[in-house]
């Protein structure tokens, strides 16, 4: 079993004091790109992996949940 955190760049700790909250809209996403990369890689060797979705993301890109 393979657990990953799905947040976007500009959303991991590292940038709390750099881009706030109120700026996450502003900002251009790769989550979708890079979650659907990871998903690929995990089929293509038959691992199963359990996402940890930020509901900002969920709320945006609901396919990608589905997904």
């Amino acid at each position: 079993m393979f657990s990953v955190d799905v947040e976007d760049y500009f959303q991991v700790s590292a940038f709390e004091s750099v881009i706030d909250r109120t700026r996450w809209a502003d900002q251009e996403s790769r989550v979708v790109q890079n979650t659907n990369r990871m998903l690929d890689l995990l089929a293509r060797h038959q691992v199963q992996g359990v996402f940890y979705v930020l509901g900002w993301i969920a709320q945006r890109f609901p396919d990608l949940v589905h997904r």
